[in-house]
């Protein structure tokens, strides 16, 4: 089974997910986003023309898909937004809490 390849990554206030999921129309796609995960479904069809006896090679992965990704924070699920373009499939969410600075200045004495 052939699930999509993904990047995730964050920002000060937001959460990334980049989705490579060429060939498969925007209306075969599935989306569900959670506090914490991503879940991505769709199909990838055969163009009706290609009839099994007259191929010659097949590479391409047809089929369903499933894929769920953890995030690396919680996130704000209902302000999710998404797009698709070229193939890839861009989902942004707000994090629950924005970076804070991890230390602090201490004043030397």
């Amino acid at each position: 089974i052939s699930t999509p390849r993904v990047d995730v990554y964050q920002t000060e206030t937001d959460v990334v997910v980049k989705a490579e999921i060429p060939g498969v129309s925007k209306d075969d796609l599935n989306l569900y986003v959670d506090e914490n995960s991503i879940k991505l479904t769709g199909q990838s069809k055969k163009e009706s023309e290609f009839k099994e006896e007259n191929v010659y090679r097949t590479e391409r992965y047809y089929g369903s898909f499933s894929r769920t990704i953890q995030l690396p924070v919680e996130v704000k699920s209902e302000k999710a937004k998404a797009e698709y373009k070229d193939g890839i499939l861009s989902i942004v969410v707000p994090k629950l809490e924005p970076s804070k600075p991890k230390g602090r200045r201490i004043d030397i004495q």
